[in-house]
């Protein structure tokens, strides 16, 4: 049987960490043939969400803590680091993203390819608009998810409806053999243009989305959006591996 690898970084999400511990556990992953192991790198919180984290250690839960807080991508790569499953899924610490959804994203392996990409839009369209748009998702972010999907297929030629989606799944090890150099929100487009460019075939599969406002705890900004923007500028030329 393979191994699932489910990495969570995670900063200042106590309210939101032991419900979504639990969730995850709830999930039959093996039903589809994995094991799962999670790992929670706990990124500098100065709230109580390491002691929550830990106090799943007994049901196989593994926490490291990096301190001070490093951004969530140095966060996703020290959880890679330390993964030991054939396949890594990187989960935010909050409830934006339903557990349930790991199910159809390993279904999709089955279609021969590399790499799932949780597509939220996919899963509205599904659901009930042809925008993709969920009704209590920003303007703003949900135009910021169009034009990183116009800006890729630009400079990729590959269509991916939600280059945003927090719901990846990698094969363990190609994504081991990157080089990841960037440390915040941006590591995800990192990864993105490095999958393109190594060949590396992705599908994407709807799944469900809750989203969260910044008077919840959602952390990212208006400015990395265009960070997004020069990282995939970036990664288009140079190194892979």
């Amino acid at each position: 049987m393979k191994l699932l690898s489910i990495v969570i970084p995670a900063y200042n999400e106590a309210a939101f960490i032991g419900t979504l511990l639990e969730r995850i556990a709830q999930v039959d992953t093996r039903a589809l043939g994995f094991e799962k192991e999670v790992l929670v790198v706990n990124d500098g919180s100065t709230d109580a969400t390491e002691s929550i984290a830990r106090s799943f250690e007994a049901s196989g839960v593994k926490c490291f803590t990096q301190v001070p807080n490093q951004g969530k991508g140095r966060a996703v790569r020290r959880g890679i680091h330390e993964a030991a499953g054939d396949y890594i899924l990187v989960q935010d610490a909050d409830l934006e993203y339903d557990p349930a959804d790991y199910l159809p994203m390993l279904k999709g392996l089955e279609m021969g390819v590399d790499s799932i990409y949780g597509s939220r839009v996919l899963g509205q369209i599904r659901k009930s608009g042809w925008t993709g748009r969920h009704p209590e998702q920003g303007l703003g972010p949900w135009m910021a998810g169009v034009i990183l999907s116009v800006w890729t297929f630009l400079l990729y030629g590959r269509w991916i409806s939600d280059t945003l989606t927090a719901y990846k799944l990698y094969p363990a090890q190609i994504l081991k053999a990157m080089r990841l150099e960037t440390s915040g929100f941006e590591t995800d487009h990192e990864i993105t243009a490095k999958l393109i460019r190594g060949g590396m075939k992705i599908v994407e599969v709807p799944i469900s989305y809750h989203p969260r406002s910044a008077d919840e705890g959602k952390k990212i900004k208006p400015s990395d959006g265009f960070i997004a923007v020069w990282t995939l500028l970036k990664f288009r030329f140079g190194k892979v591996f």
